[in-house]
């Protein structure tokens, strides 16, 4: 017997724990303005674990577009009372939205029953399509931690619409469940929809309704443009970060970064005088790139400074030291044989000799930049800083009032950053001197590149021999070209081994050569020797080698809530 007066006693307590929503229903005012007037009576259990002072409400107001825009709601609270008498009301910003107290931070609540009407007005929330409007509204929310025992809608046109051109739908369940366990009923300028089985924990109601069109007030092209950039200033920031980079640019590019007129090209036999592969590749460029660099290990190595061994596509250069007379080193060519043989006699074209490579690189570049910048040509480098700060400060205004990323803004940005880099190189200009040499270099490259078919277009040519493919191939690979050159050698080379019998293999090289197709083993200078002079001088790890209809929740309003 006392068991059961105990079982008796503890019953309510057990009630009161289990807190939950008892009721949640919604009253929708459709005005012809478009605004929506939404009235929310929840009735909620609170037994002082949760929901101690009061329950918050939280209400979604931004979203984004299928273009990835902002969409920024417009949500007022109004009123909160709880049993019918006026209650306290806050609200903050959270997530994407707002979160709004009821209650007072000072008032706690006996355990019960307890009813909250909450007030507010909500406008851009209704759907303008071809044939109707619509109005898709998630009723509770799902981001409840409570049970809801009922929930109900009703939804209310403050003009005239018959009930049978009143189109209804609703799904129930967690996010993205389409089931529909629910009733609903439709008068003229009415719909009403009740669950039909209780809601747990993160699930909820969600209602479509549609009326025909012209009924409503629907947003003009005007207004649409005062939204979209109302809700999306981090777009405006960044087009005008945009447009004050192309100011800036353009005056500059105007006045500074104008190249000179090209003169008059005529065909060279012979390369501008006094001047390397590599420098010819780095002034026409007006920068250094790899194949600076391979251009000028070829070019030594041609000149009998050293050889290139290949092995199964790995390459070692090694030292040739020898008395006999060579010819003179180029500018920078000194400086880049002393840094790559500082501490042996050979190296192997690997990442684990970066530092090496690196170093090497370095001299050259620094010897280069000595010897032809600013005399040859100008980068005007100093002028890109005022951009870079404006590409900054765009970036900094732009994320820190932004909710998120957004395709615009990277699409934005992006440009921002391709329009810089277009006039970085843009910028760059060759001197009077610098132009000179760059008509002689092309005139040069014509030469290097025209077909064997059209040779007979030259005045007087230089014949044809290995030294001739040799001496020029450096410079043939420095302007790109260097598989046009090697297949006007072809014939040559099938000449010589049927006259001599021997194949022509040059003495810089040690590795496979193919002299009846030379154009094979050019190419593999040209690509492969060049990609692992670049990988040589990556530090180990600095690289990987992988690649490889309508639903519960959908709508506007929803959110959900708590107890605090």
């Amino acid at each position: 017997m006392k068991h059961w007066l105990w079982l008796c006693l503890c019953l309510p307590m057990v009630a009161l724990a289990d807190e939950r929503i008892l009721d949640f229903s919604v009253d929708i005012l459709v005005r012809q303005d478009a605004t929506l007037e939404v009235v929310e009576t929840i009735t909620v259990r609170a037994a002082a674990n949760q929901i101690q002072r009061g329950i918050y409400r939280d209400f979604p107001t931004r979203y984004t577009d299928q273009y990835g825009n902002n969409v920024v709601v417009n949500y007022e609270p109004l009123s909160v009372l709880r049993d019918g008498r006026a209650d306290g009301m806050r609200s903050e910003s959270y997530g994407n939205g707002v979160r709004t107290y009821f209650g007072r931070a000072d008032v706690f609540l006996e355990p019960g029953n307890y009813t909250y009407t909450f007030r507010y007005t909500a406008e851009r929330m209704l759907g303008f399509f071809a044939d109707y409007d619509e109005l898709y509204w998630n009723v509770t929310g799902l981001g409840w931690a409570f049970p809801v025992d009922r929930a109900a809608a009703t939804v209310r046109f403050a003009f005239e619409v018959d009930a049978a051109d009143i189109g209804t739908d609703a799904w129930t369940g967690q996010q993205g469940a389409t089931d529909q366990a629910y009733t609903s009923s439709k008068a003229d300028s009415r719909a009403d929809f009740s669950t039909s089985r209780p809601l747990p924990a993160g699930a909820g109601l969600t209602i479509a309704v549609n009326w025909p069109k012209g009924l409503v007030a629907a947003p003009d092209r005007q207004q649409k443009l005062v939204w979209l950039v109302r809700d999306n200033r981090d777009v405006l920031f960044a087009l005008a970060g945009f447009l004050a980079l192309l100011l800036y640019y353009v005056p500059v590019w105007y006045s500074f970064g104008r190249d000179p007129q090209p003169g008059v090209t005529f065909t060279r036999y012979e390369p501008p005088a006094g001047f390397s592969p590599a420098s010819l590749r780095y002034i026409r460029r007006m920068g250094y790139d790899s194949k600076v660099f391979t251009a000028a290990v070829l070019n030594l190595a041609v000149k009998g400074y050293l050889t290139i061994v290949n092995a199964d596509d790995e390459y070692t250069l090694k030292k040739v030291v020898s008395r006999k007379a060579r010819l003179p080193l180029a500018k920078g060519e000194a400086e880049l044989l002393e840094a790559l043989f500082a501490s042996a006699t050979s190296v192997v074209l690997t990442n684990a000799n970066h530092q090496v490579f690196s170093a090497a690189q370095s001299a050259h570049k620094k010897s280069l930049r000595n010897d032809y910048r600013n005399r040859l040509f100008r980068t005007n480098g100093l002028m890109n800083l005022p951009a870079a700060v404006l590409i900054i400060a765009t970036i900094v205004l732009v994320f820190s009032g932004s909710n998120g990323p957004k395709l615009a803004v990277f699409g934005v940005l992006a440009l921002m950053l391709a329009s810089a880099a277009l006039f970085v190189y843009l910028l760059k200009r060759p001197t009077g001197i610098g132009r000179k040499v760059l008509d002689e270099t092309e005139g040069f490259r014509e030469y290097l590149e025209i077909a064997e078919k059209d040779e007979l277009q030259l005045r007087n040519p230089p014949r044809k021999t290995p030294e001739l493919f040799e001496s020029l191939l450096p410079f043939a690979l420095a302007l790109g070209v260097e598989q046009a050159w090697a297949e006007k050698f072809s014939g040559v080379f099938a000449r010589l081994q049927q006259t001599d019998g021997t194949s022509y293999r040059p003495l810089w090289y040690s590795g496979t050569w193919n002299s009846l197709n030379p154009g094979q083993p050019v190419a593999g200078l040209g690509k492969n020797f060049t990609s692992a002079i670049s990988s040589s001088m990556s530090p180990p790890g600095s690289s990987s080698g992988s690649g490889g209809g309508g639903f519960s929740g959908g709508g506007g309003g929803g959110g959900g809530g708590g107890g605090w």
